[in-house]
């Protein structure tokens, strides 16, 4: 009886441990079915992504974008992220990769619009599932993202001077590319 509790017990902690690691319905995949890479499988280091930091920017949305993170510290990186249509400012992102007690990296973000108005009641919250050299998968912890939230994206820098986020959105179609440079 001990061992069936015993394996009852460790079934559910893996179906639990599967279910917020990403392993629920939908969080595989976008809409339109395309298949997000799987959570690595060595420990990575906040570290490992310090070649995000910099100054970016290029063009997207029908403005200017920007990007800006601060190197790694405090198992931490902070950064923004803004828009300017017309010589004005119209959406901005605060931006936070984590590394957690547990060793888990999170990418966790909150969009504002001019005068500090939320988009979200909360923040949106991504697991870094892949580290490939310098091409990094975040995939959304929620089981459905808010409406025009990324399901998941990745950050890829092939060379040092070029920085490519990819978007597969909650709406499906095709992924969106910024491409931008650094500054």
């Amino acid at each position: 009886m001990r061992r069936h509790a015993a394996a009852v017990a460790i079934a559910l902690s893996v179906i639990a441990h599967l279910a917020g690691a990403g392993g629920a319905m939908g969080q595989d995949a976008d809409p339109a079915g395309r298949a997000a890479p799987a959570a690595p499988t060595r420990a990575i280091d906040l570290e490992d992504l310090a070649w995000i930091a910099g100054h970016w920017g290029g063009d997207a949305f029908g403005g200017q974008i920007e990007e800006a993170w601060f190197s790694p510290a405090g198992r931490s990186m902070s950064g923004s992220f803004r828009l300017v249509r017309d010589d004005l400012a119209v959406m901005y992102e605060l931006l936070l990769l984590e590394q957690d007690d547990d060793g888990e990296i999170y990418y966790r973000f909150k969009h504002v619009s001019r005068g500090w108005v939320p988009w979200e009641e909360t923040r949106l919250e991504y697991r870094l599932t892949a580290l490939e050299g310098r091409q990094a998968t975040f995939r959304s912890t929620a089981e459905a993202p808010p409406p025009n939230a990324p399901w998941w994206f990745t950050y890829e820098s092939p060379a040092g001077d070029e920085l490519l986020v990819t978007i597969h959105g909650s709406g499906g179609g095709d992924p969106t590319v910024l491409s931008m440079t650094r500054r």
